[in-house]
């Protein structure tokens, strides 16, 4: 047996000011879905898609399907797109008028994910906290103003 020894289990480093592609992210999908359809569709007329995983939806027409159940839902699950191993979940935060105006998101190991006695059912208890937290955060947001 060998083992080499890594500081991190991710290759993705994110940092204050690290750029993704709005694309190949749960936090990106959730922001796409609350555009207006003229700024989404200036977005999808700019974007150069690229493939970083086998996964990563790659054309126009699987991704406005996809913002489309992301927007009906309310939330949103990505899953090995951005790179393989890494699985996230993303909801939006809303203003006092209801736009999005950000997102919240928490990232997970896929293998970590797998190993649940049932994965489906964590995914979901992972989502709804998620989608508590964004509500709460909206909410927050709406008394203020």
């Amino acid at each position: 047996m060998a083992r080499v020894t890594t500081r991190r289990i991710m290759t993705v480093g994110i940092s204050v000011g690290t750029r993704f592609p709005a694309y190949a992210t749960s936090m990106g999908r959730v922001l796409l879905a609350g555009l207006t359809p003229q700024k989404l569709d200036e977005y999808l007329s700019s974007v150069e898609f690229k493939a970083l995983t086998p996964r990563t939806i790659t054309s126009r027409e699987e991704l406005v399907a996809e913002l489309d159940r992301v927007r009906r839902q309310d939330w949103c699950v990505l899953d090995q797109e951005l790179e393989l191993g890494l699985m996230s979940v993303a909801a939006p935060v809303r203003n006092a008028a209801g736009k999005v105006v950000a997102a919240v998101n928490v990232s997970l190991q896929a293998q970590n994910v797998a190993a649940q006695r049932d994965p489906r059912a964590y995914i979901e208890s992972v989502r709804d906290e998620i989608v508590r937290t964004a509500g709460l955060i909206s909410a927050d947001i709406a008394a203020k103003h």
